[in-house]
């Protein structure tokens, strides 16, 4: 008699790996895989940070509009020997592009990026149009006519 132990969450795992796989093949792409952001309203300017690990920054390119952001490169995977062999590769790897829309307009022009620890933030000023300008605003006396 043999006795075998049931594992359900292994084979949950594994059912689950099998439909991702599926679903891979079936859903055409255009990049290999897509970084997470956060967006931030810093008052007069956006703050835009983007997981980029295992990137180096040459590799980044970020394109700025009045209206969107645009982060596209490539993270390349890392070479195995002969004598070593991958069991298990999770992380994505290939080109990458991602365009995060803006509530409102900014000022393109003077857009300035930082990346550091595989973290990109991006300062993006909003336009001058779009801050809260105070106008003094003059009353009429109309009863005294």
């Amino acid at each position: 008699m043999i006795v075998r132990y049931w594992q359900p969450f292994q084979e949950i795992e594994t059912i689950k790996q099998q439909l991702d796989n599926i679903f891979e093949d079936l859903t055409p792409t255009t990049t290999d895989w897509i970084p997470a952001v956060d967006l931030v309203d810093a008052g007069d300017d956006y703050v835009l940070e983007v997981v980029l690990p295992g990137i180096k920054a040459d590799d980044i390119n970020i394109e700025a509009s009045r209206k969107h952001i645009a982060i596209s490169g490539e993270r390349t995977a890392t070479e195995v020997g002969d004598d070593q062999q991958i069991l298990r590769r999770e992380r994505r790897y290939g080109s990458f592009q991602r365009v995060v829309n803006l509530p409102v307009a900014v000022d393109h022009e003077q857009v300035k990026a930082d990346y550091s620890n595989g973290i990109l933030t991006i300062h993006v000023p909003k336009a001058a149009e779009v801050h809260n300008q105070v106008v003094k605003v003059n009353v009429a006396d109309t009863a005294a006519e």
